[in-house]
């Protein structure tokens, strides 16, 4: 989910964030939710549409918004952070009214506090920067999907981007051995591959099956765990990635010379 490609209304549930139009950095319309209620100490919600996790066990969930600095708003019950929630569903079962507006039964993520303040009292410097970009983290997911809740009490403050996504290693091909697409779902994740296409276990070795680890920032991990080589007859091409017939490329190269 990405809240920067959209353009029309997102139909979240907001009590009572307000969704309006602006722009990002780059003049794209974008839509942007805010609240400021810094004279009251009430739970304001806002919860997202259910967002079906996939394959992946852990999300990320990338976050931009702004805050107003207390100090400027002179208000008794203002707040500088806000909560992030979440709940797991194995459908779209949400409505106006359920999950409730309230902490039980969502899990929390974290309490997040602004790096940088926006102050009413000085006028903002050209070219001065006062968004901020936080990445959490969700692990141990279960559910077919999930929502996500903003809990605000207090703030002053303004989401302007959402952003949810998960990590995975790409299809690869090392040491003559093919490695498919890879979802990790812990620290590092075991994938197992096959020999490329006129490759096999070295002769003398036992049978084994390749196989390389997947990291769970996406990257792949070191070098396979066991080696493929190319059968009799063939030899490496593109490096380690494919097995050529040595016949054909003795023929290509007398060609060649004879032109």
């Amino acid at each position: 989910m990405n809240t920067k490609l959209e353009t029309s209304d997102l139909r979240w549930m907001n009590y009572p964030w307000d969704e309006v139009s602006g722009f990002d950095d780059d003049s794209n319309s974008v839509r942007t939710l805010q609240i400021c209620t810094p004279s009251s100490p009430s739970s304001y919600w806002l919860r997202t549409r259910w967002i079906p996790r996939q394959t992946a066990t852990t999300l990320y969930v990338e976050l931009r918004f702004t805050m107003m600095e207390c100090a400027g708003l002179n208000q008794r019950h203002c707040k500088e952070t806000f909560n992030l929630y979440y709940y797991q569903s194995d459908s779209d079962e949400a409505t106006p009214t359920y999950p409730p507006w309230m902490e039980n039964p969502y899990t929390k993520v974290a309490t997040i506090a602004a790096d940088h303040l926006l102050r009413r009292d000085i006028e903002r410097r050209d070219g001065e920067r006062r968004t901020n970009l936080k990445l959490l983290r969700i692990q141990a997911l279960r559910g077919a999907g999930l929502y996500l809740a903003f809990q605000s009490q207090g703030t002053c403050m303004a989401l302007l981007a959402v952003r949810v996504f998960y990590r995975k290693c790409p299809p690869i091909r090392r040491n003559f051995a093919f490695f498919p697409e890879t979802i990790p779902h812990s620290l590092v994740e075991q994938a197992q591959g096959v020999c490329v296409e006129n490759a096999m276990t070295p002769p003398g070795e036992p049978s084994k099956t390749p196989s390389m680890l997947c990291g769970e920032d996406g990257q792949w991990v070191g070098q396979p765990a066991s080696s493929c080589v190319c059968r009799p007859g063939y030899e490496a091409g593109d490096g380690d990635m494919r097995c050529r017939g040595k016949t054909l490329q003795n023929k290509s190269t007398l060609r060649m010379l004879k032109e």
